[in-house]
């Protein structure tokens, strides 16, 4: 809990370890058992090279004191035989270490991109109600930094890392040939090592998450500040911007914070051991050297072993933590790329014409809320356009979502063309429904590579005459305004912002493109200007002739040319029929329509 915010949880928990390993061996980059069999080996050989230097630069001292030694001799000879062997030795060394280094880090790059490349296909596939429950700034930590950070600690440490799993055994059994007795402060203080810190390293999993969750909630206020940055402009509401972004900056270095005790408590961990081992050692080294049982350079060699392993006992902690970060980011990286799972049911064949779309006995309420829509039953006609109005809250965008699979119903069958959309997946629903709302979004790039999401393989001829369609017709003054340099004109996130009409205009351009049987409009003209609103009012005529259409009046003029009108209130439909006999109910309808009417006429 950070300044009353709970980051401790996430919608979606990191994978486990067995489940993300499982995942990373699915991988076209996986790392094969030749592949680790191969970098073990390499690495081994620099362990077995770095303790043949400590042997030879030990042993060096009893070639000084005049001691001979087996097959090395006595004298100046055997001490530059020494000195030559712990120097090949360490060259030896080095290029092993490179070599070992660079395979793993063209392993790690690889693996990267591939497991990046898996959270976007999840991104583009999961079921939408999943990733807006996620949230955007949640997926982009996910997708980046976890990754960008989990990578980056492998580059550091995985070499590290590696040469400490493979140093203690070696080392234990290079002290078990000095003399048998310098193994067993290294069983002790391992087994009391392992006792004290796996407590501490229990904590750090939690910690990390809450780290990344923090982080996760400040993209998320980043990224919702700039998409609002007029908004709050308009209303004045920097300071409030700029005081909320301090909070969840704050609690992101918190968070951090929050870490750092148990980094600490390793440390002193780490310290304390290594020097109850070295000065087991050092004791054991000048006993067995008093009793005659071993000779200074043995005793020697057994201390700089030791000595070298120095930073193994850090390593064996801080990167046992860091370990567990980076499967905390890998595990959070993972559950995104496996978010999406391929549908067990098969699709049906896509949508040819208009077909009827069916509610049965829907219900549905938003997380910690009430219900919206209670026990819904009604069937839209193939070929039909039914307006759908009420108040604010009524449930008219809910309604909407549901159908086009933006939201799924807590109970309840939605039937298209006579398709469970529970048997489908959410991917053939957004090809045979679409949704257009008051929100649009426009694609960074030029318009071409818009229009082209919709139909990649549509000629320019084609494009342009659907953009006449819709009013937006080429070499009149509109559209050279809009659009300068025609189909090449950059547009979206980096260009210069289009009207709100206009935007419109493009993604009712994408629907036409698109021809689904099925469109929904949820409030598609309500950014109209007053000398915009007949050209977009036309171009959503022509976009819902033929289809199925759903229309979420805002105008009551779209509701007057509709087959159908259904007012609802409360989740609930209240009346149904077409204007004249709504009008003729005088209920709630005829209110709205009396409102609305007298609205246009002062205006």
């Amino acid at each position: 809990m950070i300044n009353g915010t709970d980051y401790s949880s996430d919608s979606l928990a990191p994978a486990s370890l067995s489940s993300s390993i499982q995942f990373l061996k699915t991988l076209p980059h996986a790392a094969t058992k030749k592949w680790w069999t191969g970098i073990l080996f390499i690495f081994s050989l620099v362990i077995i090279a770095t303790q043949i230097q400590s042997g030879a630069f030990g042993f060096a001292v009893d070639t000084l004191t005049g001691r001979s030694l087996p097959l090395i001799g006595t004298g100046t000879s055997a001490l530059w035989t020494l000195i030559i062997i712990g120097s090949a030795t360490l060259v030896f060394e080095i290029i092993s270490r490179y070599i070992g280094e660079y395979l793993l880090g063209v392993k790690l790059h690889n693996l990267s991109i591939d497991l990046s490349r898996a959270c976007l296909h999840s991104v583009l596939h999961a079921p939408v109600p999943e990733m807006m429950k996620l949230g955007t700034g949640n997926v982009i930590t996910r997708m980046t930094k976890d990754i960008n950070d989990a990578i980056r600690t492998l580059l550091l440490i995985g070499s590290r890392a590696i040469l400490t799993v493979v140093v203690f055994p070696i080392t234990f059994v290079s002290l078990l040939l000095i003399h048998p007795i310098f193994s067993l402060p290294l069983i002790v203080l391992g087994g009391g090592l392992f006792y004290c810190a796996r407590p501490v390293l229990r904590l750090l999993p939690l910690a990390t998450n809450s780290m990344s969750v923090a982080e996760a909630h400040r993209n998320s206020a980043v990224l919702d500040t700039l998409r609002g940055l007029p908004t709050l402009r308009v209303f004045s509401l920097g300071a409030w911007a700029i005081k909320r972004m301090e909070k969840k900056s704050w609690d992101s270095i918190q968070a951090h914070a929050d870490r750092l005790p148990i980094l600490l408590r390793l440390l002193g961990i780490a310290q304390f051991t290594y020097g109850l081992w070295m000065l087991s050692t050092i004791v054991l080294g000048i006993v067995l050297v008093a009793s005659e049982q071993l000779s200074v350079g043995g005793a020697s060699a057994a201390i700089f072993l030791v000595f070298r392993a120095e930073v193994q006992v850090f390593h064996a902690l801080f990167f046992a933590g860091d370990i567990q970060n980076t499967a905390t980011s890998i595990g959070r990286a993972v559950a995104l790329a496996k978010l999406h799972q391929p549908s067990a049911h098969t699709d049906c064949v896509d949508l040819n014409a208009p077909v009827d779309v069916e509610l049965k006995q829907i219900n549905f309420s938003y997380p910690d809320g009430g219900k919206i829509i209670n026990n819904l039953d009604i069937t839209f006609a193939a070929g039909t356009t039914t307006a759908i109005v009420g108040a604010s809250g009524a449930g008219k965008s809910t309604l909407a979502g549901l159908i086009s699979g933006l939201q799924h119903p807590d109970s309840g069958q939605i039937l298209i063309g006579g398709i469970d959309t529970n048997q489908v997946s959410d991917m053939w629903t957004a090809r045979n429904v679409t949704l257009v709302s008051q929100e649009v979004h426009i694609f960074s790039g030029t318009l071409r590579d818009d229009l082209h999401f919709a139909a990649p393989h549509a000629s320019d001829e084609q494009l342009l005459a659907v953009l006449a369609q819709v009013g937006l017709k080429p070499n009149t003054s509109d559209w050279v305004r809009a659009f300068p340099q025609g189909l090449a004109t950059p547009v979206g996130a980096g260009a210069k912002d289009l009207s709100p009409e206009v935007q419109q205009q493009v993604a009712l351009a994408r629907v036409l493109l698109r021809n689904p049987q099925v469109v929904i409009l949820d409030e598609a003209t309500a950014e109209a200007a007053s000398d915009s609103t007949d050209t977009l009012e036309s171009a959503a005529k022509l976009v819902t002739h033929g289809r199925t259409a759903i229309v979420i009046a805002h105008r009551l003029v779209q509701a007057i040319s509709a087959d159908r009108i259904i007012v609802m209130d409360h989740g609930k439909i209240i009346e149904d029929g077409n204007h004249e006999s709504l009008l003729a109910l005088g209920g709630r309808y005829t209110q709205l329509f009396t409102r609305w009417s007298g609205s246009t006429a002062k205006s």
